[in-house]
C-alpha cells in the first residue's frame, strides 16, 4: 500500500487529510481479494515455539527448595560462601567475552 503525500502551499487541513486517506483505504480493499499474503515459519521458529510452550508449563521455582533454604535462613543454619559467588560472577562475565 503506498500512500502518496504532496505538499500544499496553505498547509493541509485535517479535512483534506482524510478525503484522499478514506479512497485509498477503499481502494486498498478492494485490491484485498485478488492478492495473496503468505507467511513462512522456519523449523528454527516452528522449534522456538515448542520450547516456549514446554517452558511456559514449568514452575517458575522449586517450591520445596525455597521452602527448605527459608527455614535454614529461619533457623540461622544458610552460610553464604562469598568465594563461591564471586567465582561465579567471574565465570558469567568471562563467557560473555
Amino acid at each position: 500500500m503506498a500512500i502518496e503525500i504532496k505538499p500544499t502551499q496553505a498547509g493541509p487541513t485535517p479535512g483534506s487529510m482524510q478525503k484522499p486517506l478514506q479512497a485509498n483505504a477503499a481502494d486498498d480493499l478492494s485490491n484485498r481479494s485478488t492478492s495473496t499474503d503468505t507467511v513462512t515459519v522456519t523449523s528454527a521458529a516452528e522449534g522456538m515455539l515448542e520450547m516456549e510452550k514446554t517452558l511456559s508449563n514449568l514452575p517458575s521455582s522449586n517450591g520445596e527448595r525455597v521452602a527448605a533454604i527459608k527455614q535454614l535462613i529461619y533457623e540461622g543454619q544458610f552460610h553464604i560462601d562469598a568465594g563461591k559467588i564471586a567465582a561465579k560472577l567471574i565465570e558469567q562475565e568471562l563467557d560473555l567475552l
